[in-house]
């Protein structure tokens, strides 16, 4: 598959507690999408840092806006969730711009489906 850069940005992304005594956190991570992955890099002082995670196109099976808890803290606005085989990540966009552009990136030349169509 090709390696070249559909988009990146940098966003934050929620811990996915993938063990019973993990703290829920969030870290801002480089998000790089390209035609085979959705990977997220460590990013500090302006620099993209080791790799965090990856997640191949194909084990994607949905990708969703998430509904805001009333409590939510402004950094946390604009939340989308990736249903992947193995797991699940949730992220959030700076702005709705953000997530649209993301949301229509991981759509677009892929069969990845809105989550609600999946789970009716």
């Amino acid at each position: 598959m090709e390696k070249k850069t559909v988009l990146e940005e940098l966003l934050l992304k929620k811990s996915q507690q993938k063990k019973k005594i993990s703290p829920i956190n969030y870290k801002k991570r480089l998000f790089v999408l390209t035609k085979a992955n959705l990977s997220y890099y460590e990013y500090n002082k302006g620099k993209k840092g080791s790799k965090r995670g990856s997640i191949e196109i194909e084990k994607i099976r949905c990708v969703e806006t998430v509904n805001l808890e009333e409590t939510t803290h402004p950094a946390r606005q604009y939340p989308f969730q990736v249903v992947y085989k193995g797991g699940l990540l949730y992220v959030y966009a700076a702005n709705e711009d953000s997530r649209e552009r993301w949301l229509a990136a991981l759509h677009k030349g892929n069969s990845i489906l809105l989550c609600s169509k999946i789970f009716k």
